[in-house]
Parts: C-alpha cells; structure tokens; sequence
C-alpha cells in the first residue's frame, strides 16, 4: 500500500482525482512509495500558481502525474475535459500541465536537498481513469498515458514505465542512468516536498483567529430571539443539530425573559454542562434557576421530605429515572403544595430536551410550570438527528403532546461552532448530510494512526507534548473517550507531561484552570472547547447508530482543531467511505 500525503481524499476532490487516489494507494507492490495529492508548484515558469495531482516518490525515481476524469477531446487546439455538464477547456493540454511542473519541483529539491540532475529520475505522466486514450501525436508519447485498460494492473507497474520511458530519453542524450533512491531518500524527498507546499498554521494561531470568528458570528445567532421570543409566540421548539447554537440561544433567552421580569427555570440533562451554564449565569441573580433535570428534581423530593426514600433507591436501576425518582417527585411536590412551597416558574427552558423528553420525566417538570405545558409558557431545543441516539430516550408520543399546543417552531440549519473542514469529515464518517456551516477557519481533521492500546497511550501523550509545546494553554483542550472512563486511554496510559488532567465527571471536582479536561464522549454532550483529542473510538465497520451518534457528538465539539486517534482498521475503512 502507498503511503498517501494526505491519508484521505480531501471533500470536493474531482472524481478523476478521487478515483486515481484510491488506485495508487491500494496498488500492490507499493510499500516504499509515498504519493503526495495536490502538491502547488510556486515557481511555475508559465504561471503565478501551478498544481500537481499528484507526485510520486519511489525507488525508480519522482513522477508528476495529472489525473483527468471524464470524456476528452481537442477541437482546434482547444482541449474539453470532464464528465456531461461538468466540462472545463484548456488551451495548454494535460500534458504539456504535467511537463510544466517538473522543471519547479527540480529546482526545489536542489535548492532544499542538494539534489543535482543526475543523481534522481523526474518524469511525469497523465492518468485517465476513465477512457482508452490511444491518440498518436508530436506532442506527446503514449508510453505517459495511463488509461482505463491500465487499471487491471497495479499503479507501480506504470511507475516502472515511466521510468523505463523517461531512462531511456536520457540516454539518448547522452545523461547517465540514475540511481534507484533508498527508502531514506524517498523519504527526505517526500518531507522537502510537503513541507513547502504544505504550510499548516500553528494550532496557538488558529486558537486566536477562532475566538475571533467566533465573536463576529455570536450576533447573527440571536435572530431567531429578535423574531420569535414575544408575547405572541408563548411556546418555542428549536430543533437544530450539533454546533447551531442551541445552547447560547437558551441562555441568552433567559436572560431577557428575566430582564422582564418573568421566574425563569433553565433545564439540561448533562450534569457538566448544567454547572458551566450555572457559573456563566451568575449575573442572571435569582430570577434563573438554571440546573439539570434530574438535580431539579432530586432537590425538590429532598425538600419535601422524601430524601431517605431516594437514597434508598438503586441509581444505576434502569427503573429509577423513569419511574422512583418521577414517583417520589410527585409525592414531595403534592407534600410541598400542602405546605405552599412549592416552586412555580413563569417560563421553563429546556436544553439539549432529546435526552429528557419522555412522559415520567416532563409530567414533574409540568407540575412547577405556571398553566403547564399545555397553557404555560416554554422553549425547547432540541436535536432530532444523531444525538437523540446517544441515550435513545426521546419520546415522539411526548413531542406529538407538545406540537398539539402549536407552538412556533423553528429548524437551525447553520453550523456556527466547528471549522468547515471538521464539519465535512464528520459528515463523511457518519453519512448524514453536511450543514450550512459560518465558520471560514482552516483547520483539517489531523488524524493519528495507531497499532495497539499502548501505542495510543504514546501518541496522546506526544501529541499533548506537542501542543504545550506550541503554546496552547492546558484549559484549551479536551481529551475525550468513546469509552467509559475506566476502560480509556488516558486512564490505562496516563501521560506524565507536567499539567494535570482533570476528569469533568467528577462532580466535586473542579478543574484548574492550567488543567487538560477529560470526559466521556457522552459526559461531553453540550460543551466544547478549542482542541478535541478524541480516543477509543469505534470501528468504522459495521456502522451502528451508537458508531455514528458517538462520532457525530465528539467530533462537533471542536471549535478550532480537532484530533482523531484512531485504530489502522478506522484508516483503512474510511478510504472506503
């Protein structure tokens, strides 16, 4: 298999490309060769700017190779090529494009390597995956084309005719024979190559330039309050998926509700998020309440004197949430409205309502809400999609109840949250459809390959080296797992790096600010931080709905570099996705 630089096809890549990629990295033969997609070319002798498909380093020598899907022609010395409808024309011609990036790519590898003439093979070719191309011309040699017949055939088999083509041109010019390149040459080629036209900001940059974005794009959010929160829309459904602001919108409604005057109870499911939102809201004062669902109502049975039955009660029963806990919450709230304490709030907020939406649970909640949900005044945001899937306990029965009030309803569409490029890979491995995303940030998926257990635990801990080494400050970094966190990666290979990790699920614990934060992906739910690393993570192969919810859920809470260490077998069955 060819090494490939990048290791996927990067989202909108043509299909002649996407198709050529996958044909040289699965080509047999080919383990010490290293193919570099989309390399630029600055000294181009004809352009400002000039691009390889592709170029390929092994023992025969460097080749630059253009790939041109779809139907060709040249009419008049025009040439058209591409699929129906999605044609382009050039009057330079593939081959004469490919010709034209040797000579650049030459005077780079001597100025960057020292590398003279003689002491490498360069040549160059023109792939057309998709034709018989067997046109004779002045102009070019059929032994460059490479074509659909060539395809039965391993890619290295047309590197090793290219070589024997462009050896034999230099002979006849009286050019000695070049040497075959070590391993190690090709790997210093290689490095050269990609560290010139590869120019990837530092990951303390692209912190600064997110933050930025991120507080131009905080405004545009709000719309949907300035339109819809009045007197005339009294109940709300926000549905929108990962990174659409659900969470901001909500916090910023119940301020202005307060700001009216009204009693407002914020509610979520994940205990994490409930107290970031609380430590955020401390300006609200006591008009918000803003807690989790089920500490809401653990306090209340405490309050109404039903404590010693909920410690009695099992926590890790199935049964508890859906029918001790409800139970117990209506006998203190019946206990509490005897005693006239029992709380009543103006509005309810809910977020991030797929994970409590059943009946158990909203019946309490309907019992503190001034007319109920029927009558009262409420908003609910929520995610139908995948990460109603993490838990699966959103109730269709619950939100049919909840539309027969017909409250204004509104779909958030646009991603606000992650880097373009992290929203096209998540859309990639899980299959749904990609989001109008706002933000304009480069910062591609950085994917960290790995064998065994322990060899993950090594690359965490390089990796964290080497963000604390480029400057990114420990709280701007998350590691999270697919796994429970006694079966994680940084519990069983902890890394020694001078900073502490702090586990947000420990409840009573509060992280240091100098301090990297660790969680389960699900813990994780609603928050997000600048950098994810995330670990422990699922084959790819077979896909279930929990492989997809999970990988949606983590790698949306990046908002400027995500990280992805993943098994070889994640690698291999993603190049099929």
């Amino acid at each position: 298999m060819t090494l490939m630089y990048p290791d996927r096809v990067p989202a909108g890549t043509p299909r002649g490309e996407a198709d050529m990629f996958s044909l040289i990295q699965q080509a047999s033969g080919s383990d010490d060769y290293v193919c570099l997609h989309s390399v630029g070319i600055t000294g181009h002798g004809r352009k400002e700017y000039a691009e390889a498909d592709f170029v390929v380093i092994g023992p025969p020598g460097v080749f630059c190779i253009e790939a041109k899907g779809g139907e060709v022609t040249r009419v008049n010395g025009v040439w058209t090529i591409g699929p129906k409808g999605q044609t382009y024309t050039s009057d330079e011609g593939p081959f004469a494009q490919s010709e034209g990036t040797t000579h650049p790519l030459r005077v780079h590898l001597e100025r960057e390597l020292g590398l003279k003439r003689d002491e490498f093979l360069l040549g160059w070719g023109v792939a057309f995956p998709h034709i018989s191309f067997s046109i004779r011309s002045t102009e070019w040699d059929l032994e460059v084309v490479y074509d659909e017949r060539d395809k039965a055939k391993s890619f290295v088999e047309y590197i090793k005719r290219l070589a024997k083509h462009f050896s034999a041109r230099r002979q006849k010019i009286g050019r000695p024979e070049s040497p075959k390149l070590s391993p190690a040459r090709v790997k210093q080629i290689a490095s050269a190559l990609r560290g010139d036209f590869e120019l990837v900001p530092t990951v303390r940059g692209l912190l600064v330039d997110s933050k930025r974005e991120l507080a131009s794009l905080s405004a545009a959010q709000f719309a949907i309050l300035d339109f819809a929160l009045n007197d005339r829309n009294p109940q709300i459904i926000c549905d929108g998926a990962a990174g659409t602001g659900k969470t901001l919108i909500a916090m910023e409604a119940a301020r202005r509700l307060a700001r009216g005057g009204r009693k407002v109870l914020l509610l979520c499911f994940n205990a994490q998020l409930g107290r970031f939102l609380a430590m955020d809201a401390s300006e609200m004062g006591a008009a918000v309440t803003i807690t989790t669902v089920h500490k809401f109502m653990s306090d209340l049975i405490r309050k109404g004197g039903f404590g010693t039955q909920l410690r009695a009660a099992t926590s890790s029963d199935a049964a508890y949430f859906n029918r001790m806990m409800p139970d117990l919450f209506e006998k203190a709230a019946y206990a509490l409205i005897e005693e006239s304490g029992l709380p009543f709030y103006d509005v309810v907020i809910i977020d991030e309502a797929q994970d409590v939406l059943n009946a158990p649970i909203m019946n309490c909640i309907d019992m503190v809400l001034l007319d109920g949900f029927r009558n009262g005044r409420w908003l609910i945001f929520l995610d139908s999609g995948l990460q109603s899937k993490v838990y699966g306990r959103m109730s269709d029965e619950v939100l049919a109840y909840l539309r027969g009030s017909k409250p204004a309803e509104f779909l958030l569409c646009d991603n606000y949250r992650n880097p373009k490029a992290v929203v096209s890979e998540m859309c990639q491995v899980t299959g749904i459809e990609a989001p109008i995303c706002r933000r304009t940030l480069v910062s591609n998926v950085d994917y960290r390959p790995y064998g065994d257990t322990r060899e993950e635990g090594r690359k965490l801990r390089a990796l964290l080296v080497e963000l604390l080494h480029q400057g990114v400050p420990p709280g701007s970094i998350s590691i999270l797992s697919a796994k429970a966190r006694q079966e994680a990666c940084v519990t069983r290979h902890p890394p020694e790096i001078g900073k502490s990790i702090c586990y947000i699920e420990d409840e009573t614990v509060r992280c240091p600010t100098d301090s990297i934060s660790a969680a389960s992906v699900p813990a994780f739910k609603g928050l997000e931080n600048e950098v994810i690393i995330l670990t422990d993570l699922p084959s790819l192969e077979p896909k279930s709905d929990w492989t997809q919810s999970v990988l949606y859920v983590g790698m949306t809470r990046a908002r400027a570099k995500l990280y992805m260490l993943v098994h070889q077998a994640y690698i291999d069955a993603r190049t099929r996705c």
